[in-house]
């Protein structure tokens, strides 16, 4: 009788230690579907190492965040498009140049864009396709959704599917009280989100669009640190869309 209870035990043990944990993502995020964000691009350096996200906009122009760019040479860097996965093999475009906005704070991160050129134009396909810049200024109690294959948590590592989370637009000034003494880097400029704790940006985010409606309305640009139940900070797409089309 014994026996048998010793290997009932044994079981009931195995079976709890079997059971799957919760996969954490994109901060609280899910897996992306194949084509679900044909404009999203995993931002390389020379050695094929994913290190921000970006957005395509046209065939030639990716737009990322300043702060993703600094210290990179454009020529060893690659924009990286069509597969959600990012060990996968996907075509790798070179850069030309890199273009930083000329309102860019280094300071407090207002207007952390970028525009980067690639030598070849973008092949378009049913998975890779180029995203409209919304010029609507986008109010609070919107609902965007930010893709990306940054670490899934603080200290994780890059994931290597794409995933995707929804987040909430707040008022700047709510933003900015959540914040503390960072908030006062908030501004005009700037788009804030706020989740529940565990859900949000993380290392390797940043760059990539908040999307609504399928278009983009703000890039990634700074969070404190990963998911902590504070706000994520953007850059709005209204704030920068004439310089982009500028140029673009």
């Amino acid at each position: 009788m014994m026996s048998r209870l010793a290997l009932l035990v044994v079981f009931l043990v195995g079976a709890a230690v079997a059971v799957p944990t919760a996969d954490k993502r994109i901060a609280g995020g899910i897996p992306a579907e194949q084509g679900e964000a044909p404009w999203m691009v995993s931002m390389r350096n020379s050695l094929n190492i994913h290190f921000c996200g970006g957005t395509l906009l046209n065939s030639r122009f990716v737009l990322t965040a300043a702060t993703c760019m600094q210290g990179r040479l454009s020529s060893s860097t690659m924009a990286v498009l069509g597969s959600r996965f990012l060990n996968t093999v996907a075509a790798p475009y070179h850069g030309l140049q890199t273009i930083t906005h000329p309102q860019f704070n280094q300071n407090t991160l207002e207007f952390n864009v970028a525009l980067f050129q690639t030598i070849q134009n973008v092949i378009f396909t049913s998975i890779v396709q180029p995203i409209q810049l919304d010029a609507n200024f986008i109010e609070p109690g919107s609902r965007g959704r930010m893709f990306g294959w940054g670490h899934t948590e603080e200290g994780s590592g890059n994931s290597n599917a794409l995933n995707f989370v929804n987040l909430n637009v707040i008022n700047n000034d709510n933003c900015r009280n959540f914040l503390g003494a960072d908030g006062v880097r908030v501004g005009d400029s700037s788009l804030c989100t706020l989740n529940r704790e565990g859900q949000g940006l993380c290392t390797n985010d940043a760059g990539g669009a908040l999307t609504l409606d399928n278009m983009a309305i703000a890039v990634a640009s700074w969070k404190i640190p990963c998911a902590t139940g504070r706000p994520d900070v953007f850059v709005r797409v209204s704030a920068i869309r004439d310089w982009v089309v500028s140029i673009i």
